[in-house]
């Protein structure tokens, strides 16, 4: 595969379809990114006269959520948002999150805001089973169970300057390579788009033989569309329902 080309012609399309206006002292950044309305996700950015760069989502993600009928009142949830935040750099204020960058480091910024904002509309949709639960506590009680050794919120640095964090993180054994996972509870051809991009622009920072394993919640409706992106990059793909699979346990086990 031609890496760098893939990932030229994935920053050349995003170029293309970001759209900019202006309202005021913000600039709106309209991305290409779809939350669960398939709305295009909304950035608003405001340069002050020292150069601080301050990006927001005015409040769009989680209000959509609460307008939907979730809360944040319990500490699992509240726990959730506090660990996106960590993982993405992102500040979240009431309903507002937020981030501060620079003019060199606005790029990086700002893909990461996108994170943080996809990350946060995945927590609409819980796990049916038991919906106090958010799907990644669901998948380290799987590992847990099945003695399953990993790591938590594994961040890697990507090419362009990017830092990207996975769930979790396997380290190479005699017969397994490095293996990263992420989980995602909702998965659209948006979320899949921004994995597959994580991981072309991280390779050179792992070793060639590292594998990626996704783990999405086969609950919600999943188009094959969607599933068949990710066999072209030869990323494994797990429905959490065949999580005990003799099979699927193969991938992480570490003989």
């Amino acid at each position: 595969m031609d890496i760098d080309k893939m990932i030229n012609d994935y920053t050349t399309w995003l170029r293309k379809e970001i759209t900019v206006a202006t309202f005021g002292e913000y600039v709106e950044l309209t991305t290409p990114y779809l939350d669960r309305f398939n709305d295009y996700l909304q950035i608003y950015v405001k340069q002050d006269t020292d150069g601080v760069i301050t990006l927001t989502d005015d409040g769009y993600t989680i209000g959509s959520l609460i307008s939907s009928g979730m809360t944040f009142k319990s500490a699992i949830r509240q726990k959730a948002l506090n660990r996106i935040a960590m993982n993405f750099n992102v500040s979240i204020n009431g309903e507002e999150i937020t981030t501060i960058a620079t003019a060199n480091n606005f790029p990086q910024k700002k893909h990461m805001m996108v994170q943080a904002m996809l990350a946060v509309d995945d927590l609409f949709v819980v796990s049916s089973e038991n919906a106090k639960d958010l799907f990644l506590e669901d998948i380290e009680t799987y590992f847990n169970a099945n003695e399953i050794y990993y790591s938590k919120d594994f961040s890697i640095l990507g090419k362009t300057g990017n830092v990207y964090s996975y769930d979790f993180h396997f380290q190479r054994t005699k017969e397994k390579p490095e293996r990263f996972c992420r989980g995602i509870n909702k998965l659209s051809k948006s979320k899949r788009d921004v994995t597959l991009f994580n991981w072309m622009d991280t390779q050179e920072k792992r070793v060639a033989s590292s594998e990626l394993i996704v783990i999405y919640n086969d609950e919600n409706s999943v188009s094959e569309d969607v599933l068949t992106g990710f066999d072209n990059y030869g990323i494994k793909k797990i429905p959490f329902s065949e999580r005990q699979n003799p099979n699927i346990l193969k991938f992480f086990v570490a003989a």
